[in-house]
């Protein structure tokens, strides 16, 4: 993934050699995106990176306005701008709170900024962002977004900032970029389709989130921790594969059919076939070599709770069909 950032000179009107042409050269440094720990507790916020986590987002922008006059340098601004966002979870309702640090002028000063922000797909912003303020002192404003999406339907998109710089005498100049990718979705109903089981809400759907409930499940815990081991180390964050949620129930069973068939009769009461990669995975069943795939006999009351789990954490994340994910045991 990759967030892109354009700037350059808008052109002065055609001018006879006597005049005298202004005009303000813009440019704005590149952007690393950073997938940052969940666990963190506040997200990092630094010049050049757009650390995001599955719910929020820090970008952190360098933007250069040079001053020319028949294009020659005569004076510049210096300064960041800084987004941060943060999507909910059960809500299609979110926020971002955008901030142009404080500048560093060098013969700059009258430099007028402009925003206008656009998203894609149903999603709409609505901006607060100050108009007629001037490079120098820093200052901020939030743009509040809302985005409409249809019964078991999902809509990927990110926003869109387009900054105008001008100044009296100057032909302006102007750049812009997007956001880290979100996707709103209303894809959490029952399996007859009649009530939801999870609000509509938003995620960062490009970052990865790790499902860590498993550890507390003794016996599941260890058969993941064999399955992990070889093969091509499907769910093991670091060194393996990330998992795909499988969201169609036939395919689920098929996949659990496959593994763990019903009718066998386990080594002893009270046991369980237990299968890693989860049924629920695109994964699961015969979809990975044999040396990545395995079984297990756990505690009935184990398997109960991992179904559980598994579900939680999908809605936790909003992990809907094809979303990867790693299990860390």
């Amino acid at each position: 993934m990759a967030l892109a950032l354009t700037g350059g000179l808008v052109s002065a009107a055609q001018a006879t050699p006597a005049v005298e042409e202004s005009s303000l050269r813009v440019s704005v440094g590149t952007v690393q995106p950073v997938a940052a720990a969940q666990a963190r507790a506040a997200l990092p916020c630094e010049r050049g990176k757009a650390y995001y986590t599955r719910y929020q987002s820090c970008v952190v922008v360098g933007a250069t306005v040079t001053l020319l006059r028949n294009g020659r340098p005569v004076g510049n601004a210096k300064f960041d701008i800084t987004h941060k966002m943060t999507l909910k979870n059960k809500s299609l309702k979110w926020s971002e709170t955008i901030k142009i640090g404080k500048a560093r002028l060098v013969n700059a000063s009258g430099v007028t900024v402009g925003l206008k922000v656009t998203c894609g797909g149903k999603c709409k912003p609505t901006s607060q962002f100050p108009r007629g303020r001037k490079l120098g002192r820093e200052f901020s404003g939030k743009v509040n977004y809302q985005d409409k999406v249809a019964k078991l339907k999902k809509d990927n998109t990110s926003a869109k900032y387009v900054f105008t710089f001008t100044k009296p005498g100057y032909a302006p100049g102007g750049f812009n970029y997007r956001s880290v990718p979100f996707r709103c979705d209303d894809t959490f109903w029952n399996r007859q389709h009649t009530r939801r089981t999870l609000s509509p809400g938003c995620a960062f759907h490009t970052y990865i989130p790790v499902m860590t409930t498993m550890r507390s499940l003794p016996q599941i815990a260890q058969n993941i921790r064999n399955v992990q081991s070889g093969g091509g180390h499907y769910g093991r964050i670091g060194s393996g594969k990330p998992l795909h949620r499988e969201g169609y129930e036939q395919a689920i069973r098929d996949n659990r059919e496959k593994v763990c068939p019903r009718g066998q009769t386990p080594p002893r009461p009270g046991l369980s076939c237990d299968e890693y990669p989860f049924a629920s995975t695109r994964e699961g069943g015969h979809h990975v070599a044999a040396d990545s795939r395995g079984t297990a006999w756990v505690p009935e009351d184990e398997q109960r709770k991992q179904g559980g789990r598994i579900q939680i954490f999908q809605k936790k994340e909003r992990i809907v069909h094809r979303d990867a994910f790693w299990v860390h045991v």
